[in-house]
């Protein structure tokens, strides 16, 4: 399903670790992608509709044959189909001393307009992939080509990043406090409660600056919660 760009831009202005505890609180405990860090912390906030690729352990027949040209590289095949507003997440089996992405490859997304990478690897130049105008979160430097190790075998598929399911299509929200999954059909639900925790956690925090005491005011009681509201 198609998710407004209104949706996306307050998931975004929420935050990561407001949409976590809002899905939390619907249940949904598995949505916070662990381990991955930005390329680049200063421009690594994104929202957009993931593109998922799985790739697994590489076989030498299939590997040879990739060399020689003899099979087409499906590395290159499935970055083809990522369409412009997408985020790219992938399944390499949590290997993060290989990498599928480097800074030429992020150059190429970035002018096609890929909102994101998150891979459950590592990056290949990772101070030249930081320059580039694309977000990245990866588990960190790997500047050792995955091309040896995995061949993408699927696209657009349900995939696990690190213990993580990922459905194609899902709203990916990434910020310096990580990366989280929110099933498109609640991106517009939990978007609006987000902001509301947000707004909430804003006035209880100027309450606790101004001396008020922890008891009642986190989690709020009901003084705290008609004052919050009446405040407006």
């Amino acid at each position: 399903m198609t998710v407004a760009q209104d949706t996306l831009d307050m998931l975004m202005a929420a935050g990561v670790p407001a949409i976590s505890q809002t899905l939390f609180g619907l249940g949904i405990m598995n949505a916070f992608i662990p381990g991955l860090s930005p390329a680049d912390p200063k421009t690594c906030v994104f929202a957009g509709p993931a593109c998922t690729l799985r790739a697994i352990p590489m076989r030498e027949d299939i590997r040879i044959a990739i060399a020689e040209g003899r099979l087409p590289n499906p590395h290159r095949q499935a970055l083809a189909g990522v369409k412009a507003g997408e985020v790219i997440v992938t399944d390499i089996g949590d290997i993060p001393r290989i990498s599928l992405f480097g800074d030429l490859i992020g150059t190429h997304l970035a002018n096609r307009g890929v909102a994101a990478i998150v891979t459950d690897g590592g990056v290949a130049d990772l101070a030249a992939l930081a320059a580039v105008p694309l977000p990245v979160f990866s588990a960190g430097s790997a500047p050792v080509p995955a091309s040896g190790r995995v061949v993408v075998v699927d696209i657009r598929l349900p995939i696990s990043c690190r213990g993580v399911p990922v459905y194609d299509g899902d709203i990916v929200v990434g910020d310096r406090a990580g990366v989280v999954v929110v099933p498109a059909d609640l991106a517009e639900s939990v978007a609006r409660k987000a902001m509301e925790k947000e707004k909430l956690e804003a006035f209880l925090l100027e309450r606790l600056q101004a001396g008020a005491p922890l008891e009642g005011t986190y989690p709020p009681d009901a003084d705290t919660l008609a004052a919050y509201r009446a405040r407006g």
